[in-house]
Parts: structure tokens; sequence; C-alpha cells
């Protein structure tokens, strides 16, 4: 359980609300470990009982923070591989979601921070494998529905393989200068659509777009 209350009333959820809305504002702009609960409850126009009365402590905010953005990643994957995209290019569906998972982290305030910070958090880290655990489901069942003759254990390796270089080099990426940031993530697009291809041979690299 990520807080002491989860609120029943709408009043208290519109506290709630507020409450993790500036906790992401927080952490986004001064980083998790000099961020305070003092700051969050200013920045949420709300007293310091009133937070706690949710949250025992900052860290509790930041694993409610990175739940609720693990199931946005989860909803944002299913948009990009589902069966309306199945027809499309691989490389196409590749490299619009490898962009789209960027640009949630880049813009999406606080997201960063709490990637960059599961690095040292066991608690963060369990967070992002549940929810890579669905992820790669849902991509194995895409894979099923694009090949169907492929044997199961080969999709599910592929979804695997597939899922974990791209946190590994999402991570890498985000405590990177902007330019090299960028740089990162035209070489994930590359490498998953090369390791993908000669398992799904219509997975063209010419397919691939350029840019958003």
């Amino acid at each position: 359980m990520t807080s002491r209350h989860l609120p029943q009333q709408s009043r208290s959820r519109k506290r709630f609300e507020q409450i993790l809305q500036a906790a992401a504002a927080v952490f986004a702009e001064v980083g998790y470990e000099a961020a305070s609960t003092e700051a969050i409850a200013q920045r949420a126009n709300t007293s310091i009982g009133s937070l706690y009365r949710f949250f025992p402590d900052k860290t509790a905010v930041l694993y409610a923070l990175a739940e609720r953005y693990a199931e946005q990643m989860r909803d944002l994957f299913v948009t990009k591989f589902n069966s309306s995209t199945v027809d499309r290019p691989l490389a196409q569906v590749v490299s619009d979601t490898v962009e789209a998972f960027d640009d949630f982290f880049t813009t999406v305030p606080g997201a960063q921070a709490i990637m960059l910070r599961s690095r040292v958090s066991p608690e963060l880290q369990a967070v992002n494998q549940r929810a890579d655990r669905e992820i790669v489901a849902h991509l194995a069942a895409f894979f099923a529905l694009r090949q169907p003759q492929m044997e199961p254990e080969q999709r599910q390796l592929a979804a695997l393989v597939s899922v974990e270089i791209t946190g590994a080099l999402q991570l890498l990426s985000l405590a990177q200068t902007e330019q090299l940031r960028q740089q990162i993530v035209t070489e994930t697009k590359h490498i998953l659509i090369r390791y993908l291809q000669p398992l799904f041979p219509d997975c063209d690299p010419t397919h691939e777009k350029t840019g958003s």
C-alpha cells in the first residue's frame, strides 16, 4: 500500500490528486532527493497534516506516482500494439512506440525523476517489473496475431527481449544530455528493428519513421 488512506469522498479524492500532481511537479523540478513533503504540501496548497492523511512520507508519494505512471505506460503500449495496428509495417510500429515512450518520460511531470530513481530503489524496480510483465504478455499476443505460425515460446522470448532492451536503453537515455538522449532513442529503434527482422521478414527498416 502506498498511502495511509485511499480517498473515497469526492473532496478527499480531489485533495489526493492535488498532492500527486504537486509531487510530480516538485520531483520534476528538484529531483526526488531534494524534494520534501513540506514543498509538496505547499505546491498542493494544502497543509502538511493533510498530506500525511494520505501519505506517511515522500517515498509513499513516489510509489503512488510510480504505480500510476506504470498503468499509463501499459495503456500507452496497448494503443500502439493492438489488432488495429497488426497490419502496419512493424518497423513503423516499433519506431512510433519508442518515440511515444520517450515523449512520455520527457514530458509527463516527474516521470523521468521516478524512472531514474528506480536505479537505486528495489521497490520502484518491482513496480516496473510488474508493468513489464504485462507489456511482455501483450506484445507476445500481438506477435501471435501477426505471425500465428511462430512457436509460443519464441514469441514470448522475442517479446521479453524487446521489452528488456527498450527498458534498459530508455533508462540509459534519460540520464544523458538532450543530444545524446535523442541519439540513444534512435539507436534503440535501430536495434529493435534489426533484432525483430529475422523473426518477422516484413519488419523492413525502410519503413521506419525518421522523425515524429
